[in-house]
């Protein structure tokens, strides 16, 4: 990434990640490799429903880092919504919405 330009900064999930790291150009790099390694084995959707359900969330008030988060994660049940949600104050009623915004 040396004499790399910085063009922008915007939180994007693993999905979103692994799509971008697809589109550059010439022979991937060891670590672009290994980040598309870990995308294959972690992300839980593809890029557009992935995107899509950010949109829900941020719909529903979240942040919107905070809603890449919860993608990312993915979680099936309030338990694990309760771990990521550990250090934010979310309401008991929000946390049903999110689930529910994560089905589709």
């Amino acid at each position: 990434m040396i004499g790399k330009e910085l063009l922008g900064k915007a939180p994007v999930t693993l999905a979103e990640a692994g799509e971008i790291l697809q589109s550059v150009e010439g022979e991937p790099t060891y670590e672009q490799n290994a980040t598309m390694e870990y995308v294959k084995r972690v992300a839980h959707t593809d890029a557009e429903t992935a995107r899509a359900a950010v949109q829900r969330l941020v719909d529903l008030g979240l942040d919107e880092e905070l809603a890449v988060k919860i993608v990312n994660v993915w979680p099936q049940d309030k338990t694990d919504l309760y771990v990521v949600l550990a250090k934010e104050s979310v309401t008991e009623d929000l946390y049903d919405k999110i689930l529910e915004a994560l089905k589709g």
